[in-house]
């Protein structure tokens, strides 16, 4: 006689457990804005490429500029690609997984391709594959390695929730956290972020990607 009123209660109690797992898979409000210095950016997800739909926004940097974890989380490096060159993943606590594609292989200020996808050229110096680290924590360098060669350093930046497809991170871009370097407290405003090519070009940065 009970049985109708046990199998509603197990709905009930299976949907509440779905639900959360759903929630403690979900992006975090606010992140860690991942370079640090003057950036530009725009939201170019979706756009058609070469290689096929872009899955990220590029954030143009200057070469060698500081990239940091925008969440705490397991770190684990991805160097056997062609395109993307010096990468990583970034697993963040979240569930949330974030990719970070084009990190520098030069050894000196030009683009040189003299380096390789090792600690202290593309990653930090002493990270380790499948270290976890901390939010705001050093991880590695804006660069230009992969098909980005030639083109502006910049950091190929991908945000998939729940480890599953990608969506667009601008909003989270926008709204996220700037530090002054690497661990540091937060910054209340960023102007640099907001710099157009032609301030960019003007402090000497280089060459831009193409901006329609």
């Amino acid at each position: 006689m009970h049985a109708p009123r046990s199998t509603a209660l197990l709905v009930v109690f299976a949907s509440a457990v779905l639900a959360a797992a759903a929630a403690a898979r979900t992006p975090p409000s606010q992140i860690i804005f991942p370079i640090i210095g003057p950036a530009v950016y725009r939201d170019d997800f979706g756009e058609p490429r070469p290689g096929g739909v872009h899955q990220g926004n590029d954030i143009l940097a200057e070469r060698h500029a500081p990239v940091v974890a925008v969440e705490a989380g397991k770190i684990v490096f991805w160097t056997t690609s062609a395109s993307a060159g010096c990468m990583l993943y970034l697993y963040g606590r979240s569930g949330t997984t974030y990719q970070y594609i084009h990190l520098n292989n030069d050894l000196t200020a030009r683009n040189d391709n003299r380096g390789s996808c090792v600690p202290g050229v593309a990653y930090a110096p002493g990270l380790r594959d499948g270290e976890r680290v901390s939010a705001g924590e050093l991880i590695g360098y804006v660069g230009d390695s992969g098909d980005a060669d030639g083109l502006h350093p910049h950091l190929h930046f991908e945000l998939h929730p729940g480890d599953g497809k990608a969506v667009s991170p601008f909003p989270w871009l926008q709204s996220a956290e700037h530090l002054a370097q690497p661990g540091s407290a937060p910054v209340p405003v960023a102007p640099d972020t907001t710099l157009s090519a032609d301030q960019l070009l003007a402090r000497g940065i280089g060459r831009m990607l193409p901006i329609p």
